[in-house]
């Protein structure tokens, strides 16, 4: 198995530059992932020097998807996934993301039944502070 800092994150992901919003998978385990992202440069829901609400939700997605695409390649050994969004729940926005603030952002496993995935998403600036929290729910595509 290789390093989770070795793995590529367009291994894990299908969306591609301008529009991914994780930088690597940091952390593995069956009921928690953690990524980081540096918002910035292309990325498309920058306004103003900050990654916009959208983008803020579109990075906690794409992290929960980061943590299913690992588990997909890695442990089952299948190929990555295409997934939905079918819920958000609590979503708080404490404060948007500046352009080259790196975060840290944590997905904590509730359910998993099938291929839909109910989790907590946190995400965290590089030095701890709080930005945003939500529940999302999940879906896998059917093959």
């Amino acid at each position: 198995m290789c390093a989770l800092e070795d793995i590529p994150i367009g291994e894990l992901l299908p969306q591609q530059p301008p529009f991914r919003f994780v930088d690597r998978l940091v952390y593995y385990n069956d009921q928690e992932a953690r990524v980081s992202f540096t918002p910035g440069g292309g990325n498309l829901l920058m306004e103003d020097g900050c990654l916009c609400a959208a983008g803020v939700l579109e990075h906690m997605a794409q992290a929960s998807a980061a943590r299913t695409g690992y588990y997909n390649k890695y442990i089952l050994h299948l190929p990555v996934r295409i997934g939905f969004i079918g819920q958000v729940k609590k979503f708080e926005l404490f404060r948007l993301p500046k352009a080259g603030e790196k975060l840290e952002t944590s997905v904590f496993v509730r359910q998993e039944v099938f291929q839909i995935t109910l989790a907590d998403v946190v995400v965290k600036t590089a030095s701890g502070e709080l930005l945003a929290t939500a529940v999302l729910k999940s879906a896998l595509k059917d093959e």
